[in-house]
């Protein structure tokens, strides 16, 4: 049985007040391409404001303290990627027991049930450490920013 609500279905697009919707569902596509083209934009901008941010701070290169706070931001990474990686490895683990049940389905829609529930699980999966990588990506690329910024700006 479906948890889809009623009005997702496939009828839903040709029911009485839906005709604007179907023209937004035609450029959707576009929008979302140029949306991914716009972040893309946006990550590269930030990645070279950093890396020109970098440059600037070869003048620091022999502070002990510019060091050390370099040293704590690859510790607080590392120790994100650790607990990412803990997390993978404990989703696989689920899964791995949950495809062992599905032989003990006793009909063929409980077998199919089963397998399109673990699909959905590894697909979630799947995404979860996706999402978690870019968001570790985005905070190490803005957190190295702020860093640098106030390194390299002389404090008044």
């Amino acid at each position: 049985m479906s948890k889809l609500p009623v009005s997702v279905g496939l009828k839903s697009i040709d029911k009485p007040g839906v005709p604007a919707l179907r023209e937004s569902m035609a450029i959707a596509p576009l929008a979302v391409s140029m949306k991914a083209g716009t972040l893309a934009q946006r990550q590269a901008s930030r990645m070279l404001h950093n890396s020109v941010l970098s440059a600037g701070l070869a003048r620091r290169f022999g502070d002990p303290q510019v060091w050390s706070e370099w040293l704590q931001l690859q510790a607080a990474v590392m120790q994100r990627l650790h607990q990412q990686n803990l997390d993978w490895r404990q989703g696989c683990a689920i899964l791995a027991e949950d495809y062992a049940l599905i032989r003990h389905a006793n009909t063929m829609s409980k077998m199919v049930e089963k397998q399109g529930n673990f699909f959905s699980q590894w697909t979630l999966l799947l995404t979860n450490q996706a999402t978690s990588l870019f968001e570790l990506m985005e905070n190490i690329h803005v957190d190295y920013g702020y860093w640098a910024k106030q390194k390299v700006t002389p404090s008044v």
